[in-house]
């Protein structure tokens, strides 16, 4: 909603919360344009959609804050007016600042946004950020709600300048850092590359073997410090082997790389470059979505993996996609799609300014507990004007990273590997038949150990040491 559709009026501190409830009068004179320079000390402005204006009751739609008085209003209304507090329950609030900065970027041509690629790499968020032993099937869509990806996405498509992504990057990083919510297996930090790469210009989707060529290409230059023994498993013939046409081979070969990669990333817990080539392997053995499961098997060791995964399948295209990653991908995408209203004001506890005010104020996670909330464990905040995440109350519990439980293989899981091992003993037993040989000992796919590590990677087979 645009400036020139709300009806700006000036009001008084003390006088704040009778307008909240409408008994103050709301038809005395406006501005149809908000001075932000009227803001001061004491004052608040209270928007109102023109659409309600002359009704009997015609509650605001948003408030705008000075930046510097707004912890001293935050204070008094508490003390003074506790039925206020929050005051994210009535409105959407902002600062002036935020109201000078996000309300101009409307007014400017947005970026053309791929919400298709962005949806797939929160696809791959929602499964590395949650519990281990959900398969994609049942993957609640509401998961995304909590997804970085989600609030960076949103903040693009809205806002579609370099400054909204950058600022909702570093309040992620604040909230990230506050200790009363529960930490994440996957950080912001580490989300940084995928989101400079998954906001690029692309064109045509790309092949699966381009696709993780790019992705590992991008993601050697930006981890400067991968390990020379990560990126040499890229340089290995067996790296290679996953241009085989053998689908059992290429299983094999995935399980070598992640049990080599998993030895050499030991001595540097967080090689997260390694994530990446896990990522890549895995969508280059089923040469689409289909055998995400294997990512599942090592999510403790390569936690950024389903995400770097999902970024390999953005780019790839819809055509490798299952039908399973398809309809996940399709649902988040209309979420990152919905339109942008400065007057609503729902799907959220707390806006920022608010948000950074209690969490200053307060020392204790028993403040965020004793708040009005749509889920009782979680909170969720505006991060910029239309980009929301939520996130976990600690309330004393272990990290989501520590209380994931340990993976234990899904009855679609169970049925692939079985699919699979009976396929390499046919194959194995008939080769020996046609060579006049007796059949071998069936060998193991290696799938029933499920490996721990964490990692940060190198590149692809078009990798070119610098």
């Amino acid at each position: 909603m645009n400036n020139n559709i709300l009806h700006w009026q000036i009001f008084p501190r003390d006088l704040l919360p009778e307008v909240l409830f409408g008994v103050e009068s709301h038809k005395l004179k406006g501005y149809h344009n908000l001075d932000i320079y009227e803001i001061k000390k004491e004052n608040i402005a209270v928007g109102y959609p023109v659409t309600r204006q002359g009704s009997d009751y015609a509650p605001p739609g948003i408030l705008v804050l000075d930046e510097e008085s707004a912890a001293e209003t935050f204070s008094w209304l508490r003390v003074y007016a506790p039925e206020t507090s929050p005051l994210s329950q009535f409105a959407r609030v902002i600062s002036n600042d935020d109201w000078k900065t996000f309300n101009a970027n409307n007014h400017y041509k947005q970026k053309v946004l791929r919400e298709d690629i962005w949806a797939s790499v929160i696809v791959g968020e929602a499964l590395a950020q949650g519990e281990a032993d959900v398969e994609l099937a049942f993957l609640p869509l509401s998961r995304a709600s909590g997804c970085f990806t989600t609030a960076i996405a949103r903040a693009a498509s809205i806002h579609g300048t370099d400054d909204a992504t950058r600022t909702c990057a570093n309040r992620l990083r604040q909230i990230e850092a506050d200790r009363r919510f529960v930490k994440r297996s996957v950080s912001v930090e580490d989300l940084l590359p995928i989101w400079a790469l998954a906001g690029a210009r692309f064109n045509e989707p790309l092949s699966p073997s381009a696709a993780a060529d790019l992705v590992l290409d991008a993601a050697a230059k930006y981890m400067s410090d991968a390990k020379a023994s990560t990126l040499n498993i890229l340089r290995s013939s067996e790296y290679r082997k996953l241009a085989s046409d053998s689908i059992e081979e290429r299983v094999l070969v995935f399980q070598r790389l992640v049990n080599e990669l998993m030895h050499s990333a030991v001595r540097d817990p967080r090689n997260g470059f390694a994530s990446a080539i896990v990522a890549a392997a895995a969508f280059l053995v089923g040469r689409s979505t289909t055998h995400e499961f294997l990512l599942r098997r090592v999510g403790r060791a390569f936690p950024e993996a389903p995400v770097w995964f999902g970024l390999i399948a953005a780019l790839a295209g819809p055509r490798t996609w299952d039908p399973y990653w398809a309809r996940a991908v399709k649902g988040i995408e209309r979420q990152i799609r919905s339109k942008f209203d400065w007057v609503e004001s729902s799907g959220f506890d707390l806006c920022w300014s608010e948000f950074a005010w209690f969490a200053k104020a307060f020392n204790t996670s028993e403040i965020f507990s004793t708040l009005p909330k749509l889920m009782p464990k979680v909170i969720s905040v505006e991060i910029v004007p239309g980009a929301t995440c939520q996130f976990r109350l600690a309330l004393g519990s272990a990290s989501e990273s520590e209380s994931r439980p340990v993976h234990e293989a899904t009855a679609r899981e169970r049925e692939l590997q079985s699919a699979l091992a009976q396929f390499i003993g046919l194959a194995t037993r008939t080769r020996s038949l046609l060579e006049g040989q007796e059949a071998p000992v069936q060998l193991s796919l290696g799938l029933e150990d499920g490996g721990t590590i964490s990692a940060k990677a190198t590149r692809s087979k078009k990798f070119k040491p610098s």
